[in-house]
């Protein structure tokens, strides 16, 4: 892949990732300092410097100690200004600091250590940031401090199902795919979380994932479901390898990287996505999921949806809870993938407590045209729990939408039978019930579930229930 269509590529798959509407970003309070509108550039750099990040720190103290779109606050100034330098911010907020530091009483102090409390790195590591990086180690977010509980027994040949469009035009690429593994050691819900180039390996990741042999760990000697995400790459060099790098993608990745390091947030998402296609480019210490982060942190909901799902990798709580809090930023913000993510590990765990969220959130998520939002939300409206919610129809309308990206998986099969169960179309829902078997056997599923669902079709009654939990 050439220099620029190697940019290009990443560029569409943050274009891809961009949200239809956003909430605090960096961009957005830079603009509103520059109308002069210093009320909403406060709000916007709160929420940024709540986050951790250390421009919107400084400027945060800034604006507290010049009494710029909020009341004087000096004690406050101080506190901003000294997570800031803690988080290796410049010379403003290190004067703020030494300037203020000898006129600071006691009770201008203890509202200084309630914001460290709140805001500090210890506080902000517990409840939303990963374990700081250590140099030599494999790191990603939420899983570095725990043990995968999937294993992967006999992973499928990618080549076996290389698109053919992108094998003729000599394209190669990677997806990052999630899946929930089964009792049976066989994967079910397979996710294409992102793919580079954008949308070219989606289908193709997610058939490999269906085609591989897992390992799912044990309770009291039972096999358990688990969840597993990987990356499938699918390369035209012998080896797999990517070939050596041209001067003209030196180029770009020297452009990129310089731009991240000066701290623009969508240079450094990226520059993320750019390691991630060609990892061997690298110059920084550190995984990209760093540069990710920094994004995440200056309100990119790109960026927030990527460090969330990697978060939710996670077979730790505290892990989870963080990727949980991401992804609800960049759903908030309207991100498209985010909203699909977040309502999709919601189904899987079953814990949505309250089903109407999971299905607004997919809503939202298929008004944008989101291909998992449409399925998921067919699925709900043709089996979820609350009977005053569904609508077989419309989902039958958002299986057709999907169909040729998704009918290679036995569960839109099952989801198709469903909603014609409910519409009391038996005929039809047992023959869309067989294909999904048929299906299922090839793929090696255990079909307990899916014969008992064909045999509830035969008798004329409809099923009801969450086909993402195994």
């Amino acid at each position: 892949m050439k220099g620029n269509e190697l940019r290009t590529c990443a560029w569409v798959v943050f274009a891809a990732l961009a949200p239809l509407t956003c909430r605090a970003d960096l961009y957005s309070a830079s603009e509103a300092v520059e109308k002069q509108d210093f009320a909403r550039a406060f709000e916007l750099y709160r929420e940024l410097a709540e986050l951790g990040h250390p421009e919107a720190q400084e400027n945060l103290a800034v604006m507290y100690v010049n009494g710029e779109g909020v009341k004087r606050d000096n004690a406050l100034g101080y506190a901003w200004a000294a997570l800031a330098v803690e988080n290796g911010a410049g010379e403003a907020s290190q004067g703020i600091v030494k300037q203020l530091e000898p006129y600071l009483n006691p009770a201008a102090r203890a509202r200084i250590a309630e914001v460290q409390a709140r805001f500090g790195k210890a506080a902000l590591e517990e409840r939303l940031l990963p374990k700081p990086y250590v140099p030599g180690t494999a790191y990603v977010p939420g899983t570095t401090e725990d043990a995968k509980p999937c294993g992967m027994r006999s992973p499928a040949n990618p080549d076996d199902f290389y698109p053919f469009d992108a094998k003729r035009q000599m394209i190669s690429g990677v997806v990052l795919v999630e899946v929930t593994v089964a009792p049976d050691g066989r994967a079910r819900n397979a996710r294409a979380w992102y793919s580079l180039p954008a949308n070219v390996f989606d289908e193709a990741g997610r058939r490999v994932a269906l085609a591989n042999d897992y390992d799912p760990p044990k309770e009291n000697g039972v096999p358990i479901a688990c969840t597993m995400r990987f990356k499938v790459k699918f390369s035209i060099h012998r080896g797999g390898g990517v070939g050596s790098p041209t001067r003209e993608q030196e180029k770009v990745f020297t452009e990129v990287r310089k731009e991240a390091e000066a701290g623009d947030p969508r240079s450094q998402l990226t520059y993320a996505l750019l390691l991630e296609m060609r990892p061997d480019m690298q110059v920084n210490p550190g995984p990209p999921v760093n540069w990710s982060l920094k994004a995440a942190q200056a309100g990119i909901p790109a960026a927030q949806y990527l460090i969330g799902v990697q978060f939710l990798a996670s077979s730790r709580e505290q892990s989870r809870k963080k990727g949980l809090a991401w992804l609800q930023m960049a759903a908030d913000a309207g991100q498209p993938d985010a909203q699909a993510a977040l309502a999709n590990y919601l189904l899987r765990t079953n814990a949505g407590g309250d089903p109407g969220k999971v299905q607004d959130l997919l809503e939202k998520a298929a008004a944008s045209g989101h291909r998992d939002g449409k399925f998921h939300l067919a699925a709900v409206l043709a089996a979820g729990p609350d009977a005053s919610r569904r609508d077989p129809k419309r989902a039958l309308e958002l299986l057709s939408q999907v169909k040729n990206d998704v009918d290679f998986d036995p569960t839109f099969f099952e989801i198709r039978a469903a909603a014609n169960a409910m519409l009391g179309e038996f005929a039809e829902a047992q023959d869309d019930q067989k294909q999904a078997l048929q299906k299922a056997r090839r793929l090696r599923w255990d079909l307990t579930d899916a014969q008992a669902r064909l045999t509830s079709y035969a008798a004329s009654k409809p099923w009801v229930g969450n086909f993402f939990v195994y």
